[in-house]
């Protein structure tokens, strides 16, 4: 199934992404043991970030280019970001190991460089924008008129800039689009969500949605599973060693395998149209508690409302009441309509 249909498709749970981003530490071979592990803990799909320091930022030297507060303060940007990145020829190889193991394998183009390259190399269906990339026009421009599908996070965005990144996408030949419910903060609180304003994303800009999470746990994004999300983005990681340079707020496997099961769980639980009917025969209905012959009158004695549920339905009780038996019966015969006149 292709992957757009794969997340339009209602009758399917949504697709939960693992976002690889700088989490492999430098090490090809920590790269493709990730994906493996995603695969193992039940991603549908791999992600990656494709850019260069130099694609990205420019080497300033004043204090606006170093960083200033969270979990990579004190670094600069051109430094970040060298060691964040995923070596552009590394992405063929760990497209090939995701595909292999049947998850799709798509990436956050930073500039249109980027672009060019993941069509030569990867040939994706999808493009994922990141949140401060909404504001890119150049690059939108260039992957708008790939006419592919375009996965948004709009997580620095008012409604008036996810209208005009829009119209730009979809003028250039963009149609479908889903946005991604997010708060940039690494790590993000759950106070700080505000979910219910989620649906409104598909609402006013008639597009499909989902969650980019950087919150700690499954809880955000089970949530957002039972507001509709047709996409779950977690960052993932094999351990918070400290070239791992997300995991502050990445999901160890184990945690993964936790928020795959609870979204799936949820997902079901919604989707069902009717209880069960089986446990219906355990409901109360009139049977017969003592012995009757034909032609006795029916009474409180010889009926009772009591269990199991396969004779007449006890609302007719009253109605029952004072009719004649029109055979014999013994303990326990469900009580139908022809039992009596």
């Amino acid at each position: 199934m292709d992957l757009t249909e794969r997340i339009l498709d209602l009758s399917q749970s949504p697709l939960v992404v693992a976002e690889m981003s700088g989490n492999h530490g430098g090490c090809l071979q920590k790269a493709l043991d990730l994906v493996q592990k995603a695969h193992e803990c039940g991603a549908d799909a791999l992600k990656l970030q494709t850019y260069k320091p130099d694609t990205i930022t420019v080497n300033g030297t004043c204090p606006r280019f170093k960083i200033q507060s969270g979990l990579w303060k004190g670094r600069t940007l051109v430094d970040l970001y060298q060691e964040a990145m995923t070596p552009w020829d590394w992405h063929a190889e760990i497209a090939q190991k995701a595909r292999s193991l049947g998850m799709y394998c798509f990436s956050s183009p930073f500039d249109e460089t980027a672009v060019d390259f993941l069509e030569k190399v990867l040939s994706p269906s999808v493009y994922k924008i990141a949140s401060f990339e909404l504001n890119h026009f150049p690059l939108l421009k260039k992957i708008g008129k790939l006419g592919k599908t375009v996965i948004a996070s709009v997580g620095v965005s008012n409604d008036r800039d996810i209208k005009e990144a829009l119209d730009v996408l979809r003028s250039n030949g963009t149609k479908d689009i889903i946005l991604l419910h997010c708060v940039s903060e690494y790590p993000a609180e759950p106070k700080d969500f505000c979910l219910k304003k989620m649906p409104d994303l598909g609402r006013k800009h008639h597009v499909s949605f989902g969650l980019s999470d950087h919150s700690a746990g499954h809880l955000i994004a089970t949530a957002a599973t039972a507001l509709g999300a047709r996409v779950i983005e977690k960052h993932f990681c094999l351990d918070r060693e400290r070239s791992t340079i997300d995991g502050g707020f990445s999901m160890l496997p184990e945690e993964f395998s936790a928020m795959v099961q609870a979204v799936r769980e949820t997902f079901l639980a919604l989707s069902g149209e009717s209880l069960p009917t089986k446990p219906i025969f355990y409901k109360r209905s009139i049977l017969v508690s003592e012995k009757i012959r034909d032609g006795d009158l029916l009474n409180e004695h010889n009926l009772r409302v009591a269990r199991p549920g396969d004779g007449l339905c006890p609302s007719n009780w009253e109605f029952v009441l004072g009719k004649k038996a029109a055979k014999n019966m013994e303990v326990g015969h469900p009580l139908s309509e022809g039992d009596f006149f």
